[in-house]
């Protein structure tokens, strides 16, 4: 079990910083201690094994006494980005089932009590006395982690991970990266996001590693202070904040020899960023290829070809098949298929997707890709119409859902355009029955998506161009 895991490192290395927040440190033995009087008020609020328990806790050393916590408990963890409209966040705990919502007191109380949700905050419902429940003997296949994914029908799914598949994810991470506790990991992506989650949370606490987070908002100056100044080795970063570092203009070149791994998830490095951020900071920056259903799967080594994603991790198996499902050979082009104890098996609630997309002890990624000679992968295209912002991908469908709520609207086509640095930005192609604005628009969105979903590009058109057939004509747009 992930939390036996972790009591184990507590045994050894008790009195190492497990995780340093600006001038705050925790130890892995207090880390363990707030996690058990998190664990108490969680019990009196009625959480156990079967439970699910959500967070709205923003990356720093809360988010992670919430997820000990929880896994003491055998119960299912449910983080949730802080930057979720209430609307979204209502939604997501509604369809998660939550029994109860951990919250941080500095920043998110007054907003979850506003919203009337069970809740509990970190360090601050507990008491010293409370009895310390025992760690939960559950079964390694029970539910441990529901994330939220963006869906390519509309909506969002819930993806569900088990204990073993978390167990699975960091003895990859572990054999593929060489994690031992002398180890520092860098936290700047976000916590509640599988890239995240897995590559630095999971590799972190349950190896021992030292993991510094930088909280608050991505800043290139405050990045390179902290690799500096905390003999960072591993750095798991996003393709944006890699492009954001390379360009920066350093008065003093910063000794990053003890920087051994850097990589990056989202959005594929062109060769140029790598190329610069390599020369200012000695280390080349590798790619990561994964999802929110089987944590990271593949990643380049130092002497692939830049625009690869490289070759499976340790203990991962990819196949690339045709659309009648055979494997095919080396060159050619076809589905993405991952073969992983760590992956996730199911999305609650839909049997149909979960049929469509976990078949045969294998998650079909609905991505495009070929292997070279070398058993390098590339990854081609996408079947599925996702969004790239920072990162951070956006559903089509569920923008134009909430532009369609309002009133004279009659057509919408959202689409995604290159941003530079970040990837892409959100566009709206609408088609108004009545006079609309743009203002109108952002204020409706507002209220019901979080700030990244936001059309950043919105025009109006008389019609949406198509074929013959129907099909709507992106390339128009």
């Amino acid at each position: 079990m992930v939390y036996q895991q972790f009591l184990n490192i507590v045994d050894a290395y008790g009195d190492k910083v497990a995780i340093n927040v600006g001038d705050c440190c925790v130890t892995y033995a207090q880390l363990n201690a707030r996690a058990e009087q998190l664990a108490a008020a969680l019990v009196a609020r009625g959480v156990t094994s079967t439970s699910a328990v959500a967070t709205i806790i923003p990356n720093g050393a809360e988010f992670f006494v919430a997820t000990l916590a929880t896994f003491r408990l055998g119960a299912t963890l449910v983080p949730l980005n802080v930057n979720y409209t209430d609307s979204e966040l209502i939604q997501y705990i509604d369809k998660s089932s939550a029994l109860v919502v951990v919250g941080d007191a500095q920043s998110q109380q007054s907003r979850i009590e506003s919203l009337g949700l069970v809740a509990t905050f970190v360090d601050t419902d507990t008491e010293q006395s409370v009895v310390v429940p025992p760690v939960a003997e559950c079964d390694d296949n029970q539910p441990a982690l529901i994330m939220f994914s963006s869906g390519s029908t509309g909506g969002s799914k819930q993806v569900m991970r088990t204990y073993r598949a978390l167990l699975s994810e960091w003895k990859s991470e572990v054999e593929t990266f060489e994690i031992t506790p002398d180890d520092t990991i860098l936290c700047t992506v976000p916590l509640h996001h599988t890239h995240g989650f897995g590559n630095v949370l999971l590799a972190g606490i349950l190896s021992g590693a030292k993991i510094v987070v930088t909280p608050g908002e991505f800043n290139p100056r405050s990045v390179i202070k902290a690799l500096d100044n905390h003999q960072v080795t591993i750095y798991p970063s996003a393709t944006f904040m890699v492009k954001m570092l390379s360009v920066m203009r350093l008065r003093q070149q910063p000794d990053l020899s003890h920087l051994k791994i850097v990589y990056t998830a989202g959005a594929p490095l062109e060769e140029d960023i790598i190329a610069s951020f390599s020369s200012t900071f000695g280390v080349t920056p590798r790619q990561l290829y994964g999802s929110t259903e089987t944590g990271a799967a593949a990643v380049n080594k130092l002497n692939a070809p830049s625009n690869s994603v490289g070759q499976p991790m340790a203990n991962v198996e990819i196949l690339i098949v045709d659309e009648q499902d055979n494997a095919l050979p080396q060159g050619e082009e076809g589905e993405i298929v991952v073969i992983s104890d760590a992956s996730a098996k199911l999305y609650v609630g839909m049997p149909e997707q979960t049929a469509k997309t976990f078949r045969k002890g294998r998650y079909y990624t609905g991505d495009l890709g070929r292997f070279d000679e070398n058993g390098n992968l590339y990854v081609t295209g996408r079947r599925k119409k996702m969004i790239n912002v920072a990162g951070l991908k956006v559903d089509p469908a569920e923008v134009e859902s909430v532009i369609l709520a309002m009133e004279g609207i009659t057509e919408v086509v959202v689409l995604g355009k290159k941003d530079g640095d970040y990837g892409e930005k959100v566009k709206a192609v609408i088609v108004p029955l009545e006079a609309a604005t743009e203002r109108d628009v952002i204020e409706h969105c507002k209220a019901h998506l979080a700030e990244y979903k936001w059309p950043k590009i919105i025009e109006f058109r008389n019609d949406i161009p198509k074929s013959p057939l129907g099909k709507i004509l992106r390339k128009y747009l």
